[in-house]
């Protein structure tokens, strides 16, 4: 082979490698702009939500189990999702379940040492009658609004009513709570005050007032949380406004009552109003975002609680 042919061949030698690097670097290229597209679809650009899921009001219901050293009579309400992803469907399901049986739960199914000490002492009876309604569900969230009357030992004298919310994302299976979507703080609270008079035909409160309103938004009112669990909540309105408020719900014998009692404290305020406490969340994003999606079915076969429900008799007791 004489030096031409060697030079030839080097030479094409030379050429295929240029082309296998030109090769090696198109497709490294192309990866790197797959991944940018993948990144701005994933996290940049909105999500369009889910628009066809369904939420079948389900119902707990026990009348009389005869497990336990006194009668139980339980009709709960609780949402059940299907139609998103199942990971996340799991997820929300058992908050919602959860959040209606939070009274359930502390006074009869997973009673501490000092509830079973109360109950051996005063429980003749548990009822628990939650009604729940689902205000707001769009593609993005879900709230919830549950209304709860329970007799923790007898229903003339032990009868409580509360109130509790729950709002989830349906991408994330995250719930939010109050102090998550608003800055909690004595303008706040002023605000909250003056719509919850004029609902309530009531003065303002003073600044004392204020001040221990404040401290039960926030918990942190160590006096009156040795008697009640002190909770904020709120839910969205079918209008997008929100109802805000506290739940008083009694620890041990704070539930003994001369009659039923209502332990709440809830006013709807305008979204414009409290756009100047909002907290930076992934929440608004998505609530501004929001269009009324997927379908609430209604509880088949309901029962009604003969203790507790509508008719019963413990709302006409003379007192």
């Amino acid at each position: 082979m004489d030096e031409r042919e060697t030079g030839q061949e080097f030479g094409n030698g030379k050429e295929k490698g240029r082309w296998k690097r030109a090769a090696l670097i198109a497709v490294i290229l192309l990866l790197i702009a797959a991944g940018c597209v993948a990144y701005i679809i994933l996290y940049l650009l909105p999500d369009k939500g889910y628009e066809d899921y369904t939420l079948q009001i389900e119902q707990y219901y026990v009348e009389y189990s005869e497990e336990y050293d006194y009668w139980d009579v339980l009709t709960v309400e609780y949402p059940h999702l299907t139609g998103i992803e199942e990971e996340v469907q799991e997820q929300v399901n058992s908050l919602m379940y959860e959040a209606a049986m939070d009274r359930v739960n502390y006074w009869h199914l997973s009673p501490s040492d000092q509830v079973k000490e109360f109950q051996a002492e005063n429980f003749s009876i548990f009822c628990s009658d939650v009604i729940c309604d689902v205000p707001f569900h769009s593609q993005y969230l879900v709230s919830i609004h549950l209304d709860e009357a329970y007799s923790a030992g007898n229903p003339i004298w032990m009868t409580n009513m509360t109130e509790r919310a729950l709002t989830v994302d349906l991408m994330t299976g995250q719930a939010y709570g109050l102090s998550d979507i608003f800055e909690i703080n004595s303008d706040f609270v002023k605000l909250w005050d003056q719509c919850y008079s004029k609902e309530a035909g009531e003065e303002e409160g003073d600044d004392e007032m204020l001040d221990i309103m404040l401290s039960w938004f926030l918990g942190e009112d160590e006096e009156i949380n040795a008697y009640y669990q002190c909770r904020s909540n709120f839910y969205v309105t079918e209008d997008k406004n929100f109802v805000i408020g506290i739940s008083l719900d009694p620890v041990l014998e704070a539930a003994i009552t001369s009659k039923p009692v209502y332990r709440g404290l809830y006013v709807e305020i305008d979204a414009e109003e409290l756009e100047p406490y909002r907290r930076e969340s992934g929440f608004w994003e998505k609530y501004e975002k929001s269009e009324q999606a997927g379908e609430v079915l209604p509880c088949k076969d309901r029962q009604e609680n003969i203790w507790l429900g509508e008719d019963a008799s413990v709302w006409n007791w003379k007192y």
